[in-house]
């Protein structure tokens, strides 16, 4: 009992500490800002700050404008329109509002700007005949008083619906959590979720439950109060990770959890706290949750420990960055506290058996680490992990095979670590050396493993059929590169490694094809093909017979001509208005472009729509006579549409 207390006050303590100093220093009072959104009434929001979306941590608030376009924004502060962006993707139409205190409040995915904004946006598009555009307003340009309206809510470039997307900046441009600054207009009473724990062995001597692995394991709950109930058997180095949630009062939308602190037989292990986001940082957000398991089962866990090649600066950790080392056989027990802005917290406790491996073990369980994608092997950090169907002498007893690795120019020979469901598995420590191929009592199987690329240093790998260049910051740990080429249905697929591993920046591949798809040259480029099998536009410069490109992912790439012009659909064609559907169907929309009477007409692009449309105050756009619009592909096929108003 005296140790649960402790353990208890040790957790509170440390949840204490981050939400003290939740407000850094120096930062600007909290009623500095209004809330942009209906201020001063109950407001509510689709997304938090540092929500954990598919490529970053969420940089601001998404507040909830009721699922229309319209709702009046209001400048949070006195100040002057900074920068304003328009683009087809990302934030849309957004404004930038520079502070006297140093800070930048944005306001994103906007449907309209305000008269007095909207004319100077309107004048640089017609000066520059573009939509998108990028403009920095000198000081004194466009000053905006506190409470003004500056726009209105929309549904702009990548956005899934109408709301507003808020955030605060520090003098440096870093994001900071807008809710620090104690909002009335949202209500939040409720704790944060859990929904599963999963645990993961971090090194080739590390067991689970007797396995070498990831393990998931459900929860059962009392309240606020979460437990693991089964008694886990553990050794070695382990990893904790935890698929939770927030909610808020009101809605039915799922928030990312503000804060987390981990505690080990009573002292502290790992806490995390997100306040502050530079977004030179956000892609680590492929580290800090389990990558590869969003990218096979569609759900996320975060971590409870640093993983290698993570560089975020929000942990607190204990010197081994929040991995558990357990080589004893008795009882340990882990609590985390998981806490959100409001201080609504909620509790998990686990409850961990050491236990020595037994290798000479054969027995049946629930949670069997299988291999992913139908192969026998799989990587999990340095230790390549091989699974072999068990065979049995005539006494019904399993036959322990050597298995000989081929690395080094040397063969070595492994017993199987352990057998479990009628399957020995193997585990080898890539660390000494990359194994081309296994035998297998005369059965030898080549391994696709072709290289140990470092992170951090430039890195180069040559083959037949293609070249890999890395940078030094493409990676964000050792990868051990796999390769294949093939040719199917009479086309080349080049595969780049997994698509269930992430990349910190982009590579630079070189494509060596032996045959090439009809059509003409300057109109085949690269494309990835999902798991869907669409084709999605990567580009690509030829030289000679070869062809580069640069790529953010992994996965499979083939060649494709696109000669297929846009296609161009008329909706409302009058003196009101002018509006269409743009549609390619391979590389994509480059650039529109209207005319009427020969005078370049602005027009608005919703790429989630495929449409462009013309403003009905727009002052300059005198829609009368014959207009021609043109559209033209990423890949440089053409189509013009022309007609009379």
């Amino acid at each position: 009992m005296k140790s649960n207390r402790i353990t208890l006050l040790l957790s509170l303590l440390l949840v204490s500490t981050i939400f003290t100093s939740l407000k850094p220093e120096g930062e600007p009072a909290e009623d500095y800002y209004i809330f942009p959104i209906n201020p001063g009434q109950r407001n509510y929001l689709s997304g938090n700050f540092c929500e954990l979306r598919s490529s970053h941590m969420h940089a601001g608030l998404d507040i909830k404008v009721g699922g229309v376009v319209g709702a009046p924004v209001h400048a949070a502060a006195q100040g002057y329109i900074s920068r304003i962006k328009i683009s087809w993707g990302g934030y849309g139409n957004a404004l930038y509002l520079q502070h006297p205190n140093g800070t930048t409040t944005v306001y994103a995915h906007l449907d309209q700007f305000n008269d007095r904004i909207a004319e100077y946006v309107r004048e640089a598009q017609y000066r520059n005949k573009t939509f998108d555009i990028e403009l920095f307003p000198d000081k004194a340009d466009l000053q905006v008083k506190r409470g003004e309206v500056i726009g209105k809510a929309g549904n702009s470039g990548s956005s899934g619906g109408p709301h507003l997307h808020f955030e605060i900046r520090d003098a440096n441009q870093v994001p900071m959590d807008p809710l620090q600054y104690n909002f009335s207009e949202i209500v939040d009473n409720i704790a944060p979720y859990v929904r599963k724990v999963a645990l993961v062995t971090l090194d080739k001597d590390a067991r689970i439950n007797g396995q070498f692995g990831r393990f998931e394991f459900p929860v059962r709950s009392n309240g606020n109060r979460y437990e693991v109930s089964e008694n886990i058997k553990v050794h070695g180095k382990i990893g904790v990770e935890i698929a939770a949630f927030d909610r808020a009062d009101g809605v039915r939308n799922v928030y990312g959890v503000t804060a987390a602190a981990m505690t080990f037989d009573g002292e502290p292990q790992f806490s995390y706290l997100t306040d502050k986001m530079s977004f030179s940082q956000t892609k680590n957000i492929h580290v800090f949750t389990n990558y590869e398991e969003r990218y096979r089962q569609d759900r996320t866990f975060f971590r409870l420990y640093v993983a290698d090649g993570n560089t975020l600066p929000l942990y607190k950790t204990s010197r081994n960055q929040g991995k558990l080392i357990i080589k004893d056989n008795e009882q340990h027990q882990v609590d985390v506290k998981l806490t959100d802005h409001y201080g609504n917290s909620s509790s998990l406790r686990l409850s961990l058996k050491g236990a020595q491996p037994e290798p000479e073990s054969n027995f049946k369980i629930r949670y069997f680490s299988k291999p992913y994608n139908n192969k026998n092997y799989h990587v999990r950090g340095n230790t390549l992990q091989l699974y072999v169907p068990v065979e049995k002498d005539p006494e019904g007893m399993y036959e322990r095979k050597l298995a000989k690795f081929f690395a080094n120019r040397m063969d070595y020979e492994e017993p199987p670590a352990y057998v479990v469901n009628d399957m020995a598995i193997y585990l080898w420590d890539l660390r000494r050396g990359t194994p081309d191929s296994v035998d297998l009592c005369g059965s030898q199987e080549k391994l696709p493993i072709k290289m140990k690329v470092p992170a951090y240093n430039a890195f180069s790998f040559y083959q037949p059929e293609m070249d890999i260049y890395f940078s030094k910051s493409a990676l964000f740990d050792t990868l051990y590169l796999t390769t294949d080429y093939k040719v199917d249905a009479d086309r080349e697929i080049f595969t780049i490694h997994e698509d269930n591993t992430p990349l910190k920046g982009s590579i630079n591949i070189k494509l060596k094809p032996k045959m090439l798809p009809p059509g003409p040259r300057d109109k085949m480029n690269v494309y990835r093909i999902s798991n869907s099998g669409d084709l999605s536009y990567e580009g690509g410069e030829w030289n000679g017979n070869t062809i580069s490109f640069n790529t953010r992912s992994f996965g499979d790439y083939v060649l494709a001509t696109d000669t297929i012009s846009p296609v161009i659909t008329p909706i409302n064609v009058s003196a009101k208005q002018l509006k269409f559907k743009i549609e390619d169907q391979m590389s994509g929309i480059k650039s529109y472009n209207m005319y009427v009477d020969g005078k370049w007409v602005l027009m608005r692009y919703d790429y989630k729509w495929d449409v462009i449309w013309t403003d009905s105050d727009d002052q300059r756009a005198d829609l009368s006579g014959d207009y021609k619009l043109v559209v033209e592909d990423i890949a440089g096929n053409e189509m013009v549409f022309e007609g009379k108003i």
